[in-house]
């Protein structure tokens, strides 16, 4: 059977099993390992191909900017603390030396903002163009992807900026509101997204997380991950306000940007119901509810949209 027909669910399945990963590894954005006298490391490793990540609207620096900062994202939301990193570059023959410095510079600059070392790493030539960035942190405590019965989800409502830009640009509209100040922020946030990183006070508050993710796949993924083992009622979209007024000014599904978007870097964290009440005073909004059962719920009806997956049909 050809991968395409198996998808990116059953290929990972297929994978973990013949490594024999166990919790806290199997189904988590992140790799533990313990290290005696040393402590609990976090690695993660992320990338992709140049001919899939880069955008017409993306500089060489944007993707090396980008590809770091995800990989720093799923460090950051498992509350570690990035300390060092590595790149592997496979490039065609026929790039120039100004792309390729370019391509380095966004990895090292990214590097410099999330506080890690930029120690090295591995240069290829191929027929096509990928970039891998590893990361090595250092946790307090492993978290996983899913969340306690009777947790709430929180994140920071600023979605659907980046589900705003990929909808207008698959659709071969993003040049029609270029000038719109909405779609040129969407734009900024696609090509050199912000990272979060949580403060020391809310690492300090790492007992009432039971479960996180980030959304680079989309906050449909994260939830379709997450629901994989409990029951998840979404009540609200963590949607920021100009985007959702952009997006009923321009006939677009507020729903679609909000879930079907990707690339925002925002965590999604399953917090103690006893906890809520902190993380809504610095800056987070609730959304969801976790019950019994499995699957993902909006408006009482399953949730659509499943964010980004391999091996796939797009989905705009």
């Amino acid at each position: 059977m050809m991968l395409k027909e198996l998808g990116e669910d059953k290929l990972i399945s297929i994978m973990q099993s013949l490594i024999g990963l166990k919790y806290p590894n199997v189904d988590n954005d992140v790799s533990y390992v313990e290290l005696p006298n040393v402590g609990l490391l976090a690695l993660k490793i992320d990338g992709g191909s140049l001919s899939r990540t880069k955008t017409d609207f993306m500089t060489y620096y944007d993707v090396g900017w980008r590809m770091t900062i995800g990989a720093a994202s799923d460090i950051f939301v498992k509350f570690a603390k990035p300390i060092a990193l590595v790149s592997s570059l496979t490039l065609r023959g026929n790039h120039s030396e100004f792309e390729l410095r370019e391509l380095v510079k966004g990895i090292k600059d990214a590097a410099k903002t999330i506080g890690a070392a930029y120690i090295g790493g591995d240069l290829n030539e191929g027929d096509d163009d990928v970039l891998d960035v590893a990361l090595l942190g250092i946790a307090n405590k492993p978290i996983g992807r899913v969340p306690q019965l009777g947790d709430v989800l929180v994140t920071i409502p600023e979605f659907g900026f980046t589900g705003l830009i990929f909808k207008l640009w698959y659709s071969g509209l993003l040049g029609s509101y270029i000038n719109d100040s909405v779609v040129a922020k969407g734009i900024e946030l696609t090509r050199r997204p912000k990272p979060w990183i949580p403060s020391d006070e809310l690492v300090n508050r790492i007992n009432c997380i039971n479960a996180s993710m980030d959304s680079s796949d989309g906050l449909g993924r994260v939830l379709y991950e997450m629901g994989k083992g409990v029951k998840i009622k979404v009540y609200s979209l963590p949607i920021n306000n100009d985007v959702e007024l952009t997006c009923r000014k321009y006939g677009l599904s507020p729903e679609e940007v909000t879930f079907n978007g990707g690339e925002e870097y925002l965590p999604v964290l399953a917090v103690k119901p006893e906890c809520l009440n902190y993380f809504k005073a610095i800056g987070f909004v609730d959304f969801a509810n976790v019950e019994e059962g499995n699957g993902v719920y909006f408006n009482s009806r399953e949730l659509q949209y499943k964010g980004w997956v391999y091996f796939s049909k797009p989905t705009y």
